[in-house]
């Protein structure tokens, strides 16, 4: 019998066994579907469905309501996995490294500027990349290994445009095979995202017509801001193990436990290459949980 997997918010990250959605697809194996349209399945007809790094960017109710479509179409026993950045490992990480820099620690003074922006800035950035791809493009050569084991070797692509390479070129592919290659670090952008941001930069838009007449430039600063702010790319909230089963349990789920990249209640989870690409883990900050619809 064939097993109905979905994968939810692919961005670039898919695997042809699955059936992958994604509101701007990067591949023509992915479903062009908006999460906040629900799932576009029927009831009971899913055994698992998997999301990482998808959640954050929802607010609490979209991710509750995310979370219930997942109940709804999920077979009785199947499986929903989930990884989102985990807040109490950032947390926890930040006080460290903040003790080991004020005790004057050189290299922890180093580690300490980035693992400020890891917790904060997809929060509060107003820019598209933030001050976290403005860092990896700049300062992050110094504090290399540091990085890479917070975010993954992902990291190594925005690093590298500093030495010429186009970052933008190419995807992150779970092929049949798991074979993988890497070519961004942020989380993909909204197809509206991306209309929003072209539209915003042409000042054409904004300097004649009605826009030129009644915004001005302050106005205008709010509502590229407030654009930006909705477009996708922000986090809107973060979790950590005790919120995230709080949540799942609210949502209908039953047995949420905390697990490994490595491991899953999900049959063959390991050889789709999803959290974990050629041994190494796709998103080291990440917490992984699973839960059961009873």
């Amino acid at each position: 019998m064939h097993t109905f997997l979905v994968n939810i918010g692919c961005g670039a990250t898919w695997h042809p066994a699955w059936t992958n959605l994604d509101v701007c697809p990067l591949s023509p194996h992915v479903q062009a579907w908006d999460v906040e349209k629900g799932l576009p399945f029927e009831s009971g007809q899913v055994d698992a469905c998997y999301a990482s790094h998808l959640l954050e960017h929802l607010t609490k109710d979209q991710a509750r309501d995310m979370l219930l479509e997942c109940f709804r179409v999920l077979r009785p026993g199947g499986v929903i996995r989930l990884a989102v950045p985990d807040l109490e490992g950032i947390v926890r990480e930040y006080l460290r490294v903040l003790a080991l820099a004020e005790s004057g620690e050189r290299a922890a003074v180093e580690q300490y500027e980035w693992i400020s922006l890891e917790l904060l800035d997809q929060l509060v950035r107003d820019r598209s990349g933030g001050e976290m791809e403005r860092y990896l493009r700049t300062q992050a050569w110094g504090n290399v290994e540091y990085v890479v084991a917070r975010i993954g070797p992902e990291a190594m692509t925005y690093m590298g445009s500093r030495r010429g390479q186009d970052d933008t070129s190419g995807t992150h592919e779970s092929s049949s095979d798991g074979a993988v290659s890497g070519r961004r670090l942020l989380p993909t952008i909204s197809a509206m995202a991306r209309e929003i941001r072209s539209v915003l930069s042409g000042a054409g838009h904004f300097g004649a017509g009605v826009w030129g007449r009644r915004v001005n430039n302050g106005d205008r600063e709010a509502v590229r801001v407030g654009r930006f702010r909705l477009s996708g790319e922000c986090h809107r909230w973060m979790y950590d193990r005790f919120s995230l089963k709080q949540l799942l349990g609210q949502s209908g789920f039953a047995d949420a436990r905390l697990c490994s990249a490595f491991e899953s209640r999900i049959n063959g989870f390991a050889s789709f290459g999803l959290d974990v690409v050629e041994g190494q883990v796709r998103k080291p900050d990440s917490l992984f949980m699973e839960a059961i619809k009873p």
